[in-house]
């Protein structure tokens, strides 16, 4: 519909079942983007939007041999509900930069439009850009944690989207963009519902982006099952692995399996078919059967030396080989409680900067001061930075990524610009979305973290929308 002063304005009807609808003006100047399938999500705003939520239908193609009709709501179906609260413009500049290169600093600024960085140098002029003064920043590609099972009070072992939604709007606070959700169920039957009820909401806009999941187990040795009920645990089956990946719409990125149980290798194989990640983890493989496990396609480690045969000075076990095979990338948990500072060091500098991603194996209880919870219907105490349960069997970690990427710094010994690296850019590869995240660089999805001087997490956008500003909440 067009207005009076000749702008174009679209007008969307927002309600439920038998509810009057609320009538939504949106110019088009907001660049709505029609998928594949239809579902109208608006890319940018061209004014500030207050936190809201909006049900995005999914309608109908309109083309012609489609023979769908708009109008008929009868044949729209729900779409993902989210809550959205974010301030952005069609395009925006961030102002007066301090850029973590492997130099040291750099001084630009950053040009956005819609989604995606279009440009990178100092002193940029656009009368028509918003300026987002970001002095006293330095910035760096948005954090991707690729082994997480949830925060903010948030856990991913549900059939609830809206938990899941819950924790895209949470997470920016700790620099975190975007990231794998990392889950599974009870038995086969629950994981495929889980993951049937969550691939809707991969790619949900406003807040981090969930890019897939991670499917740790069900395929690990009972012997290094950590904090898994052993019922939620079972033979490595090619087939069954089909059967997830179709109930989580091709979205299954990560793959933990033990390769020294029987039928492992074909599921390898299959994983690797698939697209997605195989990654040894939860294993009491010896030397032979690891190597077996990397020809037959592993390329990942999860969180290297947890729940996985220890190193003896005969036997090297996993984490050595793992170390030593340079085609593989390393998880490390970088909280101070899962891995011993100094190992992770040693480690470190075994592996490299371009085959270790840090990861959080975040529990729900990050992030929320809370001492007490349960997982896998097991009760957890809070222990410094990690969860564990009666027996002293760690769960997980409550330090939350911005904590991972200080640790990295300090334990690690390595600048600012090889600690983007090693939570963002290396991770994004394992993610599947190295071609649009992890970089700060034009074409790349506007993903962009701003730190202080003390390190501490000030700003965050997630694909161009400024979703979390301390700076403004301080009055400063």
């Amino acid at each position: 519909r067009e207005s009076d002063s000749g702008s174009a304005n679209l007008l969307i009807g927002v309600g439920e079942r038998r509810e009057p609808l609320r009538l939504l003006r949106i110019p088009l100047s907001v660049a709505l983007a029609v998928s594949g399938a239809g579902q109208i999500l608006p890319r940018c705003m061209s004014e500030p939007w207050t936190r809201r939520e909006l049900r995005y239908p999914r309608m109908p193609a309109l083309a012609k041999a489609g023979g769908g009709d708009p109008h008929n709501t009868k044949s729209w179906s729900a779409g993902v509900a989210s809550s959205v609260s974010c301030r952005t413009m069609h395009r925006l500049i961030l102002r007066g930069a301090m850029l973590a290169e492997a130099g040291g600093l750099l001084r630009a600024d950053i040009a956005i439009d819609n989604e995606r960085i279009t440009a990178i140098r100092d002193g940029m002029q656009d009368t028509a850009a918003e300026v987002v003064d970001v002095a006293g920043l330095v910035l760096g590609p948005g954090l991707v944690d690729v082994h997480v099972h949830g925060g903010g009070g948030h856990a991913f072992f549900t059939r609830d989207a809206d938990r899941i939604a819950q924790y895209c709007d949470w997470a920016p606070r700790n620099g975190v963009t975007s990231f794998l959700i990392s889950t599974i169920g009870r038995n086969a039957e629950d994981t495929e519902a889980i993951l049937n009820a969550l691939q809707p909401i991969i790619g949900r806009p406003g807040g981090a982006e969930p890019l897939g999941f991670h499917l740790e187990g069900p395929f690990i040795n009972p012997i290094r099952k950590g904090a898994f009920d052993p019922r939620m645990l079972h033979e490595p089956s090619a087939e069954a692995f089909d059967r997830y990946q179709a109930a989580a719409g091709g979205h299954i990125r990560q793959v933990t399996l033990a390769p020294e149980l029987a039928n492992a290798l074909p599921l390898i194989r299959a994983v690797a078919a698939s697209g997605a990640i195989p990654a040894m983890g939860h294993t009491d493989g010896i030397v032979g059967e690891v190597v077996a496990g990397f020809e037959a396609g592993i390329r990942h480690v999860t969180h290297l030396f947890n729940a996985m045969r220890p190193i003896h000075q005969r036997e090297g076990g996993p984490a050595v080989h793992a170390m030593l095979e340079p085609s593989v990338t390393c998880e490390l948990i970088c909280d101070g409680a899962h891995v011993a500072p100094e190992l992770l060091r040693l480690a470190y500098k075994a592996i490299g900067p371009a085959r270790v991603v840090i990861v959080t194996d975040n529990l729900h209880l990050a992030g929320t001061g809370g001492l007490t919870g349960s997982f896998g219907g097991a009760a957890v105490s809070v222990e410094g930075s990690k969860a564990v349960r009666e027996d002293g069997t760690i769960v997980g970690s409550v330090a939350t990524m911005d904590q991972h990427f200080r640790n990295a710094m300090e334990f690690l010994g390595v600048d600012m610009s090889i600690a983007f690296r090693l939570c963002s850019t290396n991770p994004a590869a394992i993610a599947n979305a190295a071609a649009r995240k992890g970089r700060l660089a034009p074409g790349f999805d506007a993903d962009i973290v701003g730190f202080d001087a003390q390190g501490r997490v000030r700003l965050t956008l997630c694909r161009g929308a400024v979703v979390f500003d301390s700076r403004e909440q301080a009055g400063g």
